[in-house]
């Protein structure tokens, strides 16, 4: 019987989207916090230093991709993200998470899923043990987005890769949860949005029950071959975890 259910945060419990303004909005608001803090670089606008900046997170993110590991931001952005540009470092590990935290709410267009509120209300009311479980560079963006989004009071545990140092789908990952959870994977359900991760992940770890809904993430991130890792239900509205669940509870 499932008792738990884990949703992946960005493209399962929001929805996101990002173009070449969330670019160049990132590129602003990182200038801007340095200029804040009194940070000297060696650039006079925003975009000579987002070239510079910009690949080397992405470099980082594609070594994660493939380590599974994930960094603290204080070692994010002066080992990666400011790699080669002359700074003041320990002013720079200082700013680290306001920097990743903007990055965050930057670099994507986020906004909770239509019905995602109601489907956490309900799942509280079956009695379910309800979590978290995201990648993100942030220490602290999911627990205040979720405050903003009216809907943190709902979650039990919240496990962020930023904060355990290993990445979905590394078993470890799903490992803390369950753990957190005091509960076998068995009796826990996964919801997330892609197959690289979310799914693969919660299979290898032996969840009872796998959920996948489609996002702006999806066509992104699952680009290799996943057989022999389907989801049990793949759903369009999120809503839809809670009506399957209610009914096999009852």
């Amino acid at each position: 019987m499932i008792k738990a259910v884990m949703f992946d945060m960005g493209g399962t419990l929001e929805d996101l989207h990002s173009d070449g303004r969330n670019e160049r909005a990132c590129a602003y608001k990182l200038f801007q916090i340095l200029k804040k803090h009194g940070i000297a670089i060696p650039y006079r606008s925003e975009w000579p230093l987002w070239q510079h900046v910009f690949p080397q997170i992405l470099g980082y993110k594609e070594e994660a991709e493939y380590t599974l590991m994930e960094l603290k931001p204080e070692q994010l952005w002066p080992d990666y993200g400011f790699r080669g540009i002359p700074v003041d470092r320990e002013k720079l590990i200082a700013v680290s998470e306001e920097i990743a935290h903007m990055w965050e709410v930057s670099y994507f267009d986020r906004k909770l899923r239509e019905h995602a509120a109601e489907t956490l209300q309900g799942l509280k009311e079956l009695g379910l043990y309800v979590a978290v479980v995201s990648n993100t560079a942030s220490v602290f963006q999911v627990f205040s987005t979720l405050e903003e989004y009216g809907v943190r009071q709902y979650f039990d545990d919240i496990t962020l890769s930023s904060i355990v140092g290993y990445r979905k789908p590394h078993p470890s990952i799903f490992k803390i949860a369950l753990a957190q959870a005091r509960l076998p994977a068995s009796e826990c359900a996964f919801v997330g949005d892609t197959l690289s991760r979310d799914v693969m992940g919660a299979r290898k770890a032996g969840f009872g029950k796998v959920f996948k809904i489609g996002s702006f993430l999806t066509p992104l991130k699952d680009i290799g071959q996943y057989d022999g890792f389907a989801p049990d239900h793949e759903i369009t509205d999120i809503y839809d975890v809670y009506t399957i669940l209610k009914k096999e509870l009852s």
